[in-house]
C-alpha cells in the first residue's frame, strides 16, 4: 500500500466508488484513514475505514451494489424505460428520489378512500384560500366582545379575559400558526395546578373553536388547541373551619367583616357573588336571596334561602337598601381578621364548610348542588363524609346570642 496513489478508484462495469486517504489526528498522533465515496439517487455518499484492506473491500462491494442496480434498471423494457427516463427528468429540477416520491403518493392515497390525490390537494388550497388571517389578539378580542353580548356574567367575562390576556401577549402572531407543542409548551411554563392548567387549555380550546366557526381556522377538523393533552387533575384538598373557630371569628367580628362571615358561612355563597349583592336581592319575607344571572359564576340564575340562622344574623339589616358591601375587598378582610384571630384560613373555606355541614344536615345532594349552583357529582366528590350530623347542627347553632357558648355546645 506504500505505493498506492491516491483517490483510488474501484470500478465494477461502469460504476465506481473512490478511496481517499484521509488522516486524522488526535492528541497529538496521527492515525491512518480511508473514506469511501459515492453516488446514489444523485447524492454523494461518503464511509470511513481505519485502514486500507477494509475500504477497498467495501469499496468493491459498494461498486458491485451500484452495477447490479443498474443492469437491474436496463432490463426494463422500451415504454418502460421512456416512462422512468421521463420521470426522472421531472423529479431533476425537484432534487427529489424516485423512492421518496412514491412513498408519499402512497402514503396519501391510504387516507383519501379511492379519490383523486390532485381532486384532495385542489380541494384543501381552495378552503385554506378562504381562510381569513387574523392574529391571536385579534380573535381574543372579538370573542370578548361577543360573549359580552351575549349577557354572560361579569365574573365569567372577568376569568375569560384574564385567561385569555395572558395568551394573547405570549402569541401575537396569526392564530393559525400557533401549533400544539407551542401551546403546550407555553403552558407547562406557567406553574399552575392540574385543575387550573385544564381550566386554562379549556379557555384556549373555546378560542380556537371560536375562530374557526368565525373563518379564521380550516373547518370541519380539529384545531392545534384540541391536541393538547390535558394535565393529570389530583384535586385540592378540601379546608373547612370548625364549628368552633367560625364561633370565634363572627361572634369578635365586627360591621361589614361580621356581615360578610354570616353570609359566606350560611349560605356557602362564592365571594364574588356575596360582593355584587344588593339588599334588594335579599327577600326575608319570602326567605331567599335571589343570585341573579348576571351576578353568578355560572350565569344561572338561582335562589339561595335564607336559613333560619342567617335570618337572625340579617336582623338588623332589614331595612336596608343599595349595595350589601360598597367595598370590593371585604372577603380580604375577612381573612386579615382571621389571621389576627390565629385561625388558619385554607382557600374557599367558608364555602366549603356550608356544603359539607349542609350536606350532612339535610343527606340531599341535588337540593344543596342546587343552593351552591354546583354539580351534585362535584359535591359527593369533595364534601361527603368531611362532617357529621352533630358537627352541622352546632354550625348552624351558630346565632348572634348564642355564637360565644358554642364551644361549649360542641363539647356536649
Amino acid at each position: 500500500m506504500k505505493n498506492q496513489k491516491f483517490p483510488l478508484k474501484v470500478k465494477v462495469g461502469s460504476a465506481t466508488a473512490t478511496i481517499y486517504r484521509t488522516p486524522v489526528t488526535s492528541n497529538g498522533k496521527r492515525y491512518a484513514a480511508f473514506t469511501v465515496s459515492f453516488y446514489t439517487n444523485g447524492k454523494r455518499q461518503r464511509s470511513v475505514f481505519g485502514n486500507f484492506d477494509d475500504a477497498k473491500k467495501a469499496a468493491h462491494e459498494i461498486a458491485l451494489k451500484i452495477a447490479q442496480g443498474r443492469a437491474n434498471m436496463m432490463e426494463l423494457n422500451g415504454p418502460e424505460l421512456e416512462s422512468y427516463s421521463a420521470t426522472m427528468n421531472l423529479l431533476r429540477p425537484h432534487n427529489l428520489p424516485l423512492h421518496s416520491v412514491v412513498q408519499e403518493y402512497l402514503a396519501a392515497r391510504e387516507h383519501l378512500a379511492g379519490e383523486s390525490l390532485l381532486t384532495a390537494v385542489k380541494e384543501h388550497a381552495a378552503r385554506q384560500k378562504r381562510i381569513i388571517d387574523k392574529s391571536v389578539p385579534e380573535v381574543v378580542d372579538e370573542m370578548l366582545a361577543a360573549k359580552k353580548k351575549h349577557g354572560l356574567s361579569e365574573r365569567y367575562l372577568y376569568t375569560l379575559g384574564s385567561d385569555l390576556g395572558r395568551f394573547k401577549k405570549a402569541f401575537k402572531t396569526s392564530i393559525g400558526s400557533v401549533t400544539t407543542r407551542l401551546i403546550e409548551d407555553w403552558l407547562s411554563h406557567q406553574k399552575i395546578s392540574g385543575r387550573t392548567h385544564n381550566n386554562l387549555r379549556a379557555q384556549i380550546v373555546a378560542l380556537f373553536n371560536f375562530a374557526k366557526a368565525r373563518g379564521y381556522l380550516l373547518k370541519g377538523q380539529p384545531t392545534e388547541a384540541d391536541d393538547v393533552p390535558r394535565a393529570r387533575d389530583r384535586g385540592g384538598k378540601i379546608g373547612i373551619l370548625k364549628p368552633e373557630q367560625f364561633a370565634k371569628l363572627i361572634s369578635h367580628a365586627t360591621g361589614n367583616v361580621r356581615l360578610y362571615l354570616a353570609l359566606a358561612g350560611f349560605t356557602g355563597m362564592r365571594a364574588s357573588e356575596i360582593l355584587r349583592l344588593d339588599w334588594e336581592d335579599v327577600n326575608l319575607q319570602r326567605k331567599f336571596i335571589l343570585v341573579a344571572a348576571h351576578k353568578a359564576k355560572t350565569a344561572t340564575r338561582r335562589l339561595v334561602p335564607i336559613l333560619p340562622v342567617l335570618e337572625q344574623w340579617l336582623a338588623p339589616y332589614r331595612n336596608s337598601k343599595g349595595r350589601i358591601f360598597q367595598s370590593k375587598h371585604v372577603d380580604s378582610q375577612a381573612i386579615y381578621f382571621a389571621a389576627s384571630q390565629a385561625i388558619a384560613w385554607p382557600p374557599n373555606c367558608l364555602r366549603h364548610s356550608y356544603a359539607s355541614y349542609r350536606l350532612a344536615a339535610v343527606a340531599d345532594t341535588a337540593r344543596v348542588a342546587l343552593e351552591m349552583g354546583n354539580s351534585p357529582q362535584k359535591l359527593m366528590t369533595n364534601y361527603r363524609e368531611l362532617a357529621d350530623e352533630h358537627d352541622a347542627k352546632a354550625w348552624f347553632a351558630i346565632s348572634p346570642k348564642r355564637s360565644k357558648k358554642i364551644i361549649h355546645f360542641v363539647a356536649s
